[in-house]
């Protein structure tokens, strides 16, 4: 069994397994066999008896063939070739966290460093120049991405309450359950938020969430329902029970409504990153369904600074998880461009890693390693650990 240890927890064997280090040549001809043992990587199972490049053992040592599908894509290794070095496996490389915010001229990025001098690095967009920035001297860029609602991202709605009866505009929107209304014995009644959401020729959307003030671990994102108000006439939003991150009315009449990535406490909600495109009569399609993908995440939804993550045409830049609804793989995962047709085309063909969508709609992709992809002009860069760590703090 193969797992990436990412040097937590630390290794249990300190020294090197005793091996035969003497001198003696191999004869002109010997054997090797197919390791005939039940064999994972990363929690693939490996049919060594099919696989074109097996698993071989020689001497009692097993061999693993340094292969794409073992050491890229299960191992997260990146593999790389020059005539001067000759091959390079590069692993465990992550001082490089998300991107914590922008400006005109440069992406920042969050560090795993503990030294306060070296929290934030920041990186040229036309150079590339890496250089360190202590957290303070960036706080309030971070603050404002972490905090700042972006255009399309909806504003307070005035919801009346009677009773059980929610109103909006003089309508009725919504009745509440009794279990929209339990209270926590210790902690009181839910907590009410509205939003509204401009829908363009479409009407309003409103979304009603409901959170308990509970004491809770990790993300809690409570209970939502999204209805559209319009032509004097309120419905709901089956497709959508979380918060709408944007909704994105397009020049040819149509409206896309796009939920981020919901986090969770190990990692992200799987199928909670939705769009749904409503056409000119009010009738929605939910892409994740058309495509059969649990996951289909429009980029750029959370950043405050970009005006409108559609192009001119109305298409978006969206990542597929390369999973069904069902939780089964295929191979669909990467970024594609997706149109008000609901066509896409593929860019890439990994989901791995973190895309980001700055303020001009320049893509770039976070990969593991410290490397980094300018989707657009396919220039990558990469850093080894050592190489951040040396460089000196200017502030």
């Amino acid at each position: 069994m193969i797992m990436p240890n990412g040097d937590y927890p630390p290794p249990i064997q300190e020294g090197p397994p005793e091996q035969d280090l003497s001198d003696k040549r191999n004869a002109a001809a010997f054997s090797v066999k197919r390791l005939n043992q039940r064999l994972w990587i990363n929690g693939t199972v490996i049919d060594n008896e099919t696989e074109p490049y097996p698993f071989l053992t020689f001497r009692d040592v097993v061999y693993m063939p340094l292969t794409w599908r073992y050491v890229h894509e299960l191992l997260h290794l990146e593999i790389r070739w020059d005539a001067d070095n000759g091959l390079t496996l590069v692993g465990g490389q992550n001082v490089m966290g998300p991107v914590a915010g922008e400006d005109d001229h440069a992406l920042y990025f969050s560090s795993m460093l503990l030294d306060p001098a070296k929290g934030v690095l920041k990186m040229d967009k036309s150079t590339y120049l890496m250089t360190w920035k202590n957290r303070e001297s960036v706080k309030s860029l971070v603050d404002h991405t972490r905090t700042a609602t972006p255009p399309y991202g909806g504003k307070p709605a005035d919801v009346i309450r009677k009773d059980r009866n929610l109103y909006y505009g003089g309508q009725l929107l919504y009745t509440l359950t009794d279990s929209d209304v339990w209270e926590a014995a210790d902690y009181g009644p839910p907590v009410h938020t509205y939003t509204e959401f401009d829908a363009g020729r479409q009407g309003v959307i409103v979304t009603v969430n409901l959170r308990l003030p509970l004491p809770v671990i990790g993300p809690y994102h409570g209970t939502t329902y999204n209805f559209l108000v319009r032509s004097g006439k309120v419905s709901r939003l089956e497709h959508f029970n979380s918060r709408l991150s944007r909704v994105i009315p397009n020049p040819d009449g149509s409206v896309w409504i796009a939920v981020d990535r919901l986090p969770s406490r190990h990692g992200y909600e799987i199928g909670s990153a939705r769009i749904g495109l409503m056409d000119p009569e009010g009738r929605i399609r939910l892409v994740n369904e058309l495509l059969d993908e649990a996951d289909v995440r429009a980029l750029g939804l959370q950043n405050p600074d970009l005006p409108n993550p559609a192009g001119a045409d109305g298409s978006l830049y969206v990542v597929m998880s390369g999973y069904t609804w069902e939780g089964e793989k295929k191979d669909t995962a990467g970024l594609y461009t997706l149109n008000t047709k609901l066509e896409t085309e593929r860019l890439t063909h990994s989901a791995a890693g973190d895309y980001y969508m700055d303020k001009n709609r320049g893509l770039y992709w976070l990969k593991g390693n410290n490397t980094i992809e300018n989707v657009m002009s396919h220039e990558i860069h990469s850093w080894f650990d050592y190489e951040l760590v040396r460089m000196d703090s200017p502030y």
